[in-house]
């Protein structure tokens, strides 16, 4: 695009008309309002630019510089002429305002006293523009007020018009934007970066609503402008920039182009607020969760300008890594939010990493809003052991197969085993006490890795051992196994001891 324009302009220039339009435009200068995040220039003839403080560019062509290619049009069909000022490329052959008066920047730039800059400027002999630019600070917006008036004694027919070439975060390429609101808004949007900008309607106090709108093509939008006075029709044709090209705006005010118009010494005022917004940060919601295995974690992605307004209809593309490792996408909602599902059906840490694709490309560029949120699933699954026992010969010389127990599970967990004895009847001095007594051993407690076995042996204390000496005692052994996120699985059996006899 920038090839083009250039080359537009080398060409002119070679004419006559072209060196006269280029040499009265680069001599008009700008004033800045001073604000923040927007800069705010306004020319000697009314010419709007919009410097954004992250990026140093300008949200009208052209972005280096502070005299901007928007403004305020005024078209007289009776006499064919068209007022307002060259652009470095667009529009030409206008008659240009005459500026008048040039008061200094007034306010604070407070919502209660805003920044402030008063441009007066002559039509033709008896026709006067005040524009009124305004700024607050932290701000996405500006307004913009036009008051022409009418010092001659007869009504006067016209056309009051409002145009932009956009140039939005590095690139004039893009789509146009309508939201039929209210307030109605007419704009651009780089697809690339989803940096916008635009019209704002303003028919409080009296102002008059747009006759017509139109998000366009450059050159288009200037060449209407440059012809706007060969008919009383509108000039713009309320249509929306559907591809991605070099693109522009305008609105305009025809209620005075027919009928009685405005009468001698009156006043007609016409505002706007121009927007220019670029993506805020991603917000995910929550960014980082918990959960048992097995239960999804719902996470929320709301994607919006700085103005708030929503990305409504964009592809949202996400992956997770981790245990639960996937990949999809997700149209956003009218409200710019869509959900993002982990399943969590594997116990671990993922990471969930989600992009704002303008393009719909699939890929994300350095300009897309990305952010991560993290989803942790504990397991809550108990761990798969098994208990064999064998043999039941404990203590002693005599000949027999040793008693053991073998666990094996799953994944790696602490077993521990908890052993009661039951003597038989009669064993003991007395043999209705040794009947309801059991005999609890010590707990032992291992490791095991996943998948391995480890053996217990059952220890009998000597002064068991000595007093059911030859006896054969029932034992019921139960086996916990605890794994590392405090799942328990217990399992139990039963088996018979035989004690050694004593020698």
């Amino acid at each position: 695009m920038k090839l083009r324009r250039t080359g537009i302009c080398v060409a002119m220039a070679t004419a006559v008309i072209g060196l006269a339009t280029a040499a009265s435009a680069l001599a008009d200068t700008a004033t800045p309002l001073g604000g923040s995040p927007l800069n705010v220039y306004v020319g000697e003839r009314g010419q709007l630019q919009a410097v954004r403080a992250e990026s140093g560019s300008g949200i009208f062509f052209a972005p280096s510089d502070t005299v901007g290619d928007a403004g305020f049009f005024l078209a007289f069909p009776s006499s064919g002429e068209v007022f307002g000022f060259t652009g470095s490329a667009g529009p030409f052959g206008l008659e240009e305002y005459e500026p008048f008066a040039q008061p200094p920047v007034t306010g604070s730039g407070t919502a209660a006293d805003p920044l402030e800059l008063v441009r007066v400027y002559d039509v033709t002999s008896g026709l006067q523009v005040t524009q009124t630019t305004t700024y607050v600070n932290g701000s996405q917006e500006f307004r913009v007020r036009w008051e022409f008036h009418n010092g001659t004694g007869a009504s006067i027919n016209f056309k009051a018009l409002a145009a932009a070439d956009f140039y939005f975060e590095g690139d004039d390429s893009g789509t146009g934007i309508f939201t039929a609101g209210p307030p109605r808004f007419i704009g651009g949007t780089n697809l690339d970066t989803g940096s916008s900008g635009g019209f704002v309607e303003v028919t409080e106090n009296g102002h008059p609503a747009w006759s017509a709108y139109e998000a366009l093509t450059f050159p288009d939008v200037w060449t209407k402008i440059e012809e706007s006075a060969m008919s009383t029709e509108s000039t713009f044709d309320d249509s929306v920039l559907a591809e991605p090209r070099d693109n522009a705006g305008g609105v305009e005010w025809d209620q005075d182009a027919t009928g009685p118009g405005l009468a001698g010494g009156g006043t007609r005022s016409y505002e706007v607020i121009i927007r220019s917004a670029v993506p805020s940060a991603l917000q995910l919601n929550p960014t980082n969760a918990g959960s048992r295995q097995g239960v999804p974690i719902n996470i929320t992605a709301t994607a919006l300008d700085s103005n708030g307004q929503p990305y409504a209809g964009k592809t949202l593309h996400y992956s997770i890594s981790g245990p639960n490792a996937a990949s999809g996408s997700a149209t956003l909602s009218p409200t710019g939010s869509a959900v993002i599902t982990d399943p969590g059906k594997k116990a671990g840490t993922d990471t969930v990493t989600v992009f704002l694709d303008f393009n719909n490309n699939g890929t994300r560029e350095p300009a897309e809003p990305q952010a991560s949120a993290q989803a942790t699933f504990v397991d809550s699954v108990p761990p798969n052991c098994t208990v064999k026992t064998s043999g039941t010969l404990v203590g002693g010389g005599e000949s027999g197969k040793p008693l053991v127990i073998e666990v094996k599970c799953g994944e790696a967990a602490t077993v521990t085993m908890e052993t009661t004895l039951t003597p038989p009847a009669g064993a003991g001095s007395s043999a209705a006490a040794s009947k309801a007594k059991k005999i609890k051993l010590k707990p032992v407690k291992k490791k095991v890795k996943k998948g391995k076995k480890v053996a217990f042996k059952i220890k009998i204390p000597k002064s068991v051992a000595h007093r059911y000496a030859g006896k054969t005692l029932k034992a019921k052994i139960k086996v916990t196994a605890k794994d590392k996120h405090g799942n328990k699985k217990t399992k139990t059996t039963k088996a018979k001891v035989r004690l050694a006899k004593l020698k």
